[in-house]
């Protein structure tokens, strides 16, 4: 019998060192790492060594610039293999993200997710133990125009990059709201300076088909109801699954691990590509799918017996510690008079001197690490550790993770059961102080807490379907 465990965490963003304090609380969680055989976290920071140029990047941040010191840190947390597919893989442009692969293979941690081109950026990294073998596929939907990598042609070699999985957003309205858009587009004289393209291409571009049109950057079609639904691009999602269904052949665990932070309906939910996504590398052969990007907790849904972990949150976050700020990133802030700015007031006019970006949020810093166990490829249990970062302490000294006990981590595991929810999660509380996950026969969820959580009871319905 084969029996495997894999720990998994959401965004790794150290810019300073000594991630694991001298805690007893910190040192557990190294532990709990350490004793899988599978540590897994999405490494969102460029460990630069003088490659490369900043990217400008003002919308995803910037910054998140350490020294290659930070890769002793993962490897020092116990984290054994790497997503490295973010909006952040570039902040150091190309030459930076292939500095970051020559660090990874100088230091001997696997990766997946950024390559030399779309191939290696797509192809999965395989990890073997003495008890099994597991392969990661990373990819991204969150980057900038041209950070995605390509394939090589007969006369120019590929682009480096990340993994895509680019996606695109289609607005329903009614009737009546396409026809003040169509007075829009003609009103505004939008509708004539496309006479050329209709001219090139015999059709107007705008106007793909009856009751569509393309305006401002949107897509727009007719329907019943107003709304909005994203959906996968065809083309990475079948790059993807390739891969995945190549991976189920040669590992005995299959992760594929996707950075987004596109919301759905609500911040706590995914875009809807992303469960389409979620459910599609599960049918193609992928035991676990882990999500990261919003930097908060989202639901865990159980797909034909197989667990979607929406978004762990952050595992580590030193934002605001970074040394390496771009002039560009600078230019986002007003400088004191007479005081030109450094990194420390760069973070510190960013976040309002604390009263918003991310300090003044408590779910920023509150995550989970589960623990998953595989009897011979079947998920057999997992274990949720509530994990918190330090809520309120300067900024030197939150960021770096500790398992979180008593009432806050009756607090973390409650609301994740909240968060699962519209996905059918049922989850059942007990008196137990680690948040314990046994999937039985009918794949239905039961889990022990603290007392007094409060946990609420709701079937697992694609469960149940199936």
């Amino acid at each position: 019998m084969t029996r495997l465990t894999l720990a998994l965490s959401g965004d790794f963003m150290a810019t300073r060192g000594a991630v694991i304090t001298d805690d007893p609380a910190a040192e557990a969680l190294r532990d709990l790492l350490r004793a899988a055989d599978f540590a897994f976290t999405n490494l969102e920071v460029v460990p630069g060594h003088g490659r490369g140029h900043p990217v400008h990047n003002a919308a995803g941040g910037g910054c998140l610039i350490g020294e290659p010191r930070v890769l002793d840190e993962v490897a020092d947390a116990g984290f054994t293999v790497l997503g490295c597919a973010n909006n952040h893989a570039l902040d150091l442009g190309v030459e930076g993200l292939l500095g970051t692969m020559e660090l990874l293979r100088a230091k001997g941690l696997p990766y997946a997710g950024i390559g030399a081109d779309l191939t290696a950026a797509r192809r999965p990294v395989y990890v073997d133990r003495p008890g099994g073998s597991l392969a990661l596929l990373s990819c991204s939907a969150t980057f900038l125009p041209g950070q995605q990598a390509a394939e090589p042609s007969p006369e120019l070699p590929g682009r480096p990059g990340l993994s895509p999985l680019r996606h695109g957003a289609t607005l329903s309205v009614t009737p009546a709201q396409m026809e003040v858009l169509r007075e829009i587009d003609g009103g505004t004289g939008l509708r004539d300076r496309r006479a050329e393209a209709r001219t090139l291409l015999g059709m107007d571009p705008a106007v793909p088909g009856p009751g569509r049109l393309t305006l401002f950057g949107g897509r727009f079609r007719v329907a019943d109801e107003p709304g909005l639904t994203t959906e996968c691009d065809p083309d990475d999602l079948d790059g993807i699954c390739r891969w995945v269904g190549e991976a189920r052949h040669r590992a005995d665990l299959v992760v594929v691990s996707v950075h987004s932070h596109e919301p759905g309906p609500t911040p706590e939910q995914p875009g809807e590509f992303l469960r389409a996504f979620a459910h599609r590398v599960i049918d193609e052969g992928a035991d676990v799918v882990v999500g990261h990007g919003p930097h908060h907790l989202r639901g865990l849904e159980m797909y034909r017996g197989r667990p979607v972990f929406h978004s762990l949150g952050n595992i580590v976050s030193q934002i605001e510690l970074a040394e390496r700020v771009g002039a560009e990133d600078y230019a986002q802030v007003p400088a004191p008079p007479g005081q030109p700015l450094t990194p420390g007031r760069y973070f510190d006019a960013l976040s309002g001197h604390g009263h918003r970006f991310f300090a003044p949020h408590r779910r920023y810093w509150r995550s989970l690490v589960p623990v998953l166990t595989f009897e011979d490829g079947r998920l057999d249990g997992v274990a949720l550790h509530p994990v918190e970062l330090g809520f309120g302490r300067p900024p030197h000294r939150r960021g770096r993770p500790r398992l979180a006990a008593g009432a806050e981590a009756g607090e973390i595991l409650t609301d994740f059961a909240r968060l699962g929810e519209p996905y059918g999660t049922r989850l059942t509380g007990a008196d137990d102080g680690v948040g314990r996950v046994v999937i039985d026969r009918e794949t239905e969820l039961r889990r022990a807490v603290p007392r007094g959580a409060g946990l609420p009871e709701s079937r697992d319905r694609e469960a149940a379907r199936r």
